[in-house]
């Protein structure tokens, strides 16, 4: 009898074990598959994140912002306006310096150039020739 429930316990938890590892989906039986691939097609450059250790953490968080960088952000873009920003952003300007997000209510884009140096600062007016309304306001 005891014999009988260990091994009946023991082929419960190999098909326990099969059916978690996915090798009976073939037979239809299997575990939900946890995927969200619209999570990855929302991230707005991943790769720009760059983990700090705490004591590089505590030493970027001390410094202190420089006076002569500026926050800027356009209006509401739609998706062939942002295009043609984009791509003139993408040629002349670094990564880590302009931002296309998505505007809160959903409808269009806005241009955030969150640390202009002066340097930025002087391609400003090629920026604002393609925009729609030339116009970049301070941010909030």
């Amino acid at each position: 009898m005891a014999r009988t429930l260990v091994w009946l316990l023991l082929l419960l938890n190999v098909l326990y074990w099969s059916w978690a590892q996915g090798w009976l989906l073939s037979y239809g039986f299997g575990p939900a598959q946890q995927r969200e691939p619209q999570r990855l097609a929302q991230q707005i450059r991943p790769e720009s994140i760059t983990l700090l250790s705490p004591d590089e953490a505590r030493r970027a968080s001390l410094q202190e912002p420089s006076e002569d960088t500026l926050c800027l952000q356009s209006g509401p873009l739609d998706e062939a306006q942002a295009e043609v920003v984009r791509s003139l952003l993408q040629t002349s300007w670094p990564p880590e310096s302009w931002l296309l997000m998505k505007q809160a209510d959903g409808q269009g884009l806005r241009l955030r150039l969150p640390a202009l140096s002066e340097t930025l600062q002087d391609q400003l007016p090629e920026l604002r020739a393609v925009l729609p309304s030339g116009a970049l306001e301070p941010c909030p």
